[in-house]
């Protein structure tokens, strides 16, 4: 017990009294700033947040939607004129095609309800008597139907708008989809336009997202002309330059995910880094240059892992150089990076279930630490307290 007193006491004349009084003028006014710091936050954070006004302007009622005040110059240059001069743009680049006839008249066959009599009679043997009565019948007619051109221009961009459900006059959404058709009657020949407007351009446009803009069709034309190594022409029977497929076939396939889906810009960079390994690599077949495109934009792996499965496979070597269906190779590729990343994945998740088992524990040992510190602190300031006292008695 002497042993015990003796070191006590040793350790407060050693370490705790030369050094208490500065740490706890410390721990005042570093608590004394924090007390201010929070007291300050408090009053500030109690402060009621003030509304912005509100007011709605015609275009708002016009649109029946509310633009905030960093869009309206936006909608402010979304005029009529501006519209009208975009279909005149359109009007120029399909001179072969429909503008005036939109429509024209078929023989068609209409039934017409008409009102017929039936005579009544009289049966002499059983000396039954029917009265006459009318009855409603139908009867065939030729007439002529009006019936809306397909193919003329105005009536598929009147189709266009009603798909996409846009009023007449909300001309920023028509201006997006006029120029949506700009953008995809820049490769067609005239002689073209109107057979690719009615049976592509206008299913794509009618049926795509808010986000497909004309700026998704640019860069596929980027795309297909460096593949290319020339400006691809859309027109209905033109073949790449290997004869393998259609233009058309290749190009509807990059259309058809941009045209539903939003596309990252890490994404399409991720393209234009595959375009750049295979021109470095001497990949030289076109058909198997745009599966291969097609593969990296449609993959569901992160952008990360995307870039590193690029920078893998083509900076490590990991193809054939002289492989036949170099497109197949890659997709088999791309098949077992995926169910790896999918193997990291779940161990990831077990191990991140782990963790947090480990660090609830943790923190509760943390917790029982803090107290039995708390407890020790008690204990010291009480034997200086009563050391005090029995030097003073």
């Amino acid at each position: 017990m002497n042993k015990l007193k003796n070191f006590l006491e040793k350790y407060e004349n050693g370490y705790l009294f030369p050094y208490s009084r500065l740490v706890w003028i410390t721990a005042s006014m570093v608590l004394v700033f924090a007390i201010l710091i929070f007291t300050l936050k408090y009053f500030w954070t109690s402060i009621p947040n003030s509304r912005k006004d509100v007011h709605i302007t015609k275009e708002e009622i016009r649109r029946d939607k509310v633009i905030l005040e960093e869009d309206l110059e936006k909608y402010e240059e979304c005029t009529k004129a501006a519209y009208d001069q975009q279909v005149d743009s359109l009007k120029k680049m399909t001179p072969k095609s429909e503008w005036n006839k939109l429509f024209r008249f078929e023989d068609a066959i209409e039934y017409v309800k008409v009102q017929r009599y039936q005579p009544g009679y009289y049966d002499y043997w059983s000396g039954y008597t029917s009265e006459g009565y009318f009855y409603d019948d139908y009867e065939k007619v030729n007439v002529k139907r009006k019936v809306d051109n397909d193919t003329a221009y105005p009536v598929l961009l009147k189709r266009t708008f009603e798909n996409q459900m846009i009023d007449s006059a909300h001309f920023c959404e028509k201006m997006r989809i006029v120029n949506l058709y700009l953008e995809l009657h820049k490769r067609v020949p005239a002689s073209d336009a109107s057979d690719l407007m009615s049976e592509q351009f206008a299913y794509w446009v009618s049926w795509s997202s808010d986000e497909f803009e004309r700026s998704d069709v640019a860069r596929i034309h980027q795309w297909m002309d460096r593949v290319e190594g020339k400006k691809i022409v859309l027109g209905k029977d033109n073949k790449l330059s290997d004869g393998k497929r259609t233009v058309l076939e290749v190009y509807s396939k990059f259309i058809r995910k941009f045209q539903t889906d939003s596309v990252s810009e890490n994404r399409m960079a991720h393209v234009d880094k595959t375009l750049d390994y295979l021109k470095a690599n001497g990949y030289k077949k076109p058909n198997a240059n745009f599966n291969i495109l097609s593969k990296v934009l449609e993959s569901n792996l992160s952008d990360d892992d995307m870039e590193v499965a690029l920078n893998d496979y083509f900076e490590n070597k990991l193809f054939k150089k002289k492989a036949v269906n170099p497109d197949q190779d890659f997709s088999k590729y791309m098949n077992l990076f995926k169910s790896k990343v999918d193997i990291r994945e779940f161990e990831q998740a077990m191990e991140e279930q782990e963790r947090k088992v480990q660090l609830a524990q943790t923190k509760e040992y943390l917790i029982y630490a803090f107290l039995g510190i708390l407890q020790v602190i008690i204990i010291l300031v009480l034997f200086s307290m009563h050391r005090t006292m029995r030097e003073k008695a």
